[in-house]
Formats: structure tokens, C-alpha cells, sequence
């Protein structure tokens, strides 16, 4: 049985940072994740957003406004598998750099599911079904979240689907639903509808973006519109 001095639940931003610090000030310390390091962040949230948000900025440049830079074409094509491709590598980039980290912090890495068997155990089983104790006078849970379904509404990944399924499709929708006019809803709808999708947000409050101040709101939705 692996000994530590912390073991940290989930290799998030929150959680890896956490173990490098913990190593850093002399603590054993090992993290535990079931599917990546740097978690949904790195791997199918803000950073390949961001990425696709880029690729976006530019489509949109050059199907609206190419005259005022003095650009002019014929045929433009978009090619939005590619835009895809590129998030994948940034992503792809970062990963490796959260796993040099934790190996340049004496950062034990174990891939799997934890589960608490006491206060002082982490049991972590395999993608293979194999099973080990870690032992820890610390344990830090820094699991994060996950999208709530919504009722009567099953998830196929395909044609309904979460940001999860959807930051990896290279497929361009025709058309789109958008349900929540939030950021991660908003970053999607900018993206499909600047490389030609139509695009319709449906928010159950009064404005898109509701957790900005309402100015923010509304002249977002105006340039939406």
C-alpha cells in the first residue's frame, strides 16, 4: 500500500495546482484522475474553446468585413474539421505540459477511479478493473462538475448532445438549438454561426449571458441579433 502525505481527487486546474504546490512545500503527494490530466478545462472546455473562438474570429473577418482590411477573394471555403483538428492540438499541447509538471514535482499520477474507502484511503481502481490503496494523512476532492440533463431530453451525443460531445465534433451543424445562453452556450453559437450554421439560443431568463451585468447582456444580444 502507497503511502502519501496528501492524495488530490481529480487533475483539474484546482486539483493539479494543488498537488504541485503541496509537492513543492515537501508533502508526498499524489493525484488521481479517471480520464485526464488537466481535466475538462484543458482537455474539452476553456482551452479549446478558446481555440475554436479563434478560428471563429478569423472566419467571421473574412465572410464580413475581408473589404475593410483590403482583402478581397473569390470561393471562400471554411473548412471547419481543421479548426477542430487545431483545438485538438492545443489542447493536446497543454495536456503533455500538465504531465511534464507533474513529473518535474515529484508528482505521483495515478489514472482511474477513486473512491473513499475511510478517511485515511483512497482506493483507485483501473481502466482494467485492477484496484490499489493509497494512504493519506490528507485528502483533497477536487472532482468538479458535470452537465445537468434536462428532463425528457435524451442525450445521444450525436444529434442532442453536451459541450463534452460537442467540442469534439469536426462536423459543421446546418442548424443548431443552443439550450442556455450562458458562456459556454454563447462560445458554441459564435463559433457554428460564424462558419455559416443558424444558429437559435433558447435562455429561460430575460437576457443571454445572465450572470453579466445587464448592459453586458444586452448589447450582447445585440450583436447576436
Amino acid at each position: 500500500m502507497a503511502e502519501y502525505d496528501l492524495v488530490v481527487i481529480g487533475a483539474g486546474p484546482g486539483g493539479y495546482v494543488s498537488a504541485i504546490r503541496a509537492s513543492q512545500l515537501g508533502l508526498k503527494t499524489a493525484i488521481i484522475d479517471k480520464q485526464w490530466l488537466g481535466g475538462v478545462c484543458l482537455n474539452v472546455g476553456c482551452i479549446p474553446s478558446k481555440a475554436l473562438l479563434k478560428n471563429a474570429e478569423l472566419a467571421h473577418t473574412l465572410r464580413h468585413r475581408a473589404k475593410e482590411f483590403g482583402i478581397s477573394f473569390d470561393n471562400l471555403q471554411l473548412d471547419f474539421s481543421a479548426a477542430v483538428k487545431r483545438s485538438r492540438q492545443v489542447s493536446n499541447r497543454l495536456t503533455k505540459g500538465v504531465g511534464f509538471l507533474m513529473k518535474k514535482n515529484n508528482v505521483d499520477v495515478f489514472m482511474g477511479t477513486a473512491a473513499l474507502k475511510n478517511k485515511t484511503t483512497v482506493t483507485v481502481t483501473d481502466a482494467d478493473g485492477k484496484s490499489q490503496d493509497l494512504t493519506a494523512k490528507n485528502i483533497i476532492i477536487a472532482t468538479g462538475s458535470h452537465s445537468t440533463p434536462i428532463p425528457g431530453v435524451a442525450i445521444d451525443g450525436k444529434k442532442v448532445v453536451t459541450y463534452q460531445e460537442a467540442i469534439l465534433q469536426e462536423n459543421l451543424p446546418a442548424s443548431a438549438i443552443v439550450i442556455g445562453g450562458g458562456a459556454i452556450g454563447l462560445e458554441f453559437s459564435t463559433v457554428w454561426n460564424s462558419f455559416g450554421s443558424q444558429v437559435t439560443i433558447v435562455e429561460m431568463l430575460p437576457h443571454i449571458a445572465p450572470l453579466e451585468d445587464e448592459e453586458i447582456s444586452i448589447e450582447l444580444e445585440k450583436a447576436f441579433k
